[in-house]
């Protein structure tokens, strides 16, 4: 057990380390910058740490024949201003829960990666009215509880300014080496890497290390039992040939511990894709969701 964690704690470190404009721009110079393209049902894409709505670019190709598609880039991330409040989380989740309801938008299907999944989680969590279904992208409702079942609840401020002034140590390159790295180690497609990389290169240091750590220590395991629609989770699975023992099955146990209390979530695994299945396993996570809107 212990090596199999250690696999997850390694994915997880390196994650806390770290397209085309095909639409229309509004914005919430507050939170949040959203592309809106399509017509139809409203599906909601929230991004992970650091990405710009362009992770999402063949996604939303695919689901704006049929749906009014709102595809968000966060505050402080990919270059975007920082968001003003730093309690990065809960500004970024109640701006998007705002939207919704300023919109007047009903029977949203949400759709998150990441950091994006986690706050899709707080926002289903939260709002018992106009959703219809969530897709969480590889998330979890507690990380730092994966990575050590110990882990304590709540925001570790000195490991956050630790990490801070660590970024802050690197100039432009080095930073950019930094998040390349990153890039090569979350996802298996190579065509990918640089744009990864670039986000990550441009994007606001303490919004990115201040948002990370606010997420590892905001344990929602047992709020999501409040959540009253459907979700689907997918989880990103990889083979590693030194850890035989870190297998498909194990992720899928570990997944599903973590979303017990949610009694509308179902976990799905991929065969064999890197955190960014959206590029690593594009048609399985598009045979996922056809089956799960439908």
């Amino acid at each position: 057990m212990k090596t199999k964690l250690s696999i997850i704690s390694v994915m997880f470190i390196f994650l806390s380390i770290t397209g085309s404009r095909l639409f229309a721009q509004t914005s919430d110079a507050k939170a949040f910058s959203v592309n809106v393209v399509g017509k139809g049902e409203p599906m909601l894409f929230i991004p992970g740490l650091t990405c710009s709505a362009q992770v999402w670019d063949e996604t939303i190709a695919r689901y704006s024949k049929n749906h009014q598609c709102h595809v968000f880039t966060l505050a402080g991330y990919a270059g975007q201003a920082p968001a003003a409040d730093t309690l990065y989380l809960e500004t970024f989740k109640n701006a998007i829960v705002k939207y919704i309801k300023d919109k007047k938008l009903d029977n949203v299907i949400l759709v998150g990666h990441s950091i994006g999944g986690f706050l899709s989680l707080r926002i289903a969590t939260e709002l018992h009215q106009h959703l219809k279904k969530a897709i969480i992208v590889d998330a979890l409702p507690f990380y730092a509880g994966l990575m050590n079942p110990n882990a304590k609840v709540g925001f570790d401020s000195e490991m956050a300014k630790n990490s801070l002034a660590a970024l802050s140590k690197m100039d432009d390159k080095q930073l950019r080496i930094n998040q390349l790295n990153t890039a090569k180690f979350l996802c298996a497609d190579s065509t990918k890497w640089e744009l990864i990389a670039n986000w990550g290169a441009k994007s606001d240091r303490k919004t990115m290390t201040y948002s990370m750590y606010e997420m590892l220590g905001n344990d929602i395991r047992n709020d999501i039992s409040a959540i009253n629609i459907p979700v689907l989770v997918m989880a990103a699975f990889a083979p590693v040939p030194s850890y035989p023992a870190f297998t498909k099955a194990y992720v899928l146990s570990s997944y599903r511990q973590q979303y017990a209390a949610c009694k509308s979530c179902t976990v799905e695994v991929t065969q064999s894709s890197k955190h960014f299945i959206m590029y690593d396993a594009p048609e399985w996570l598009f045979s996922q969701i056809d089956s799960f809107i439908q």
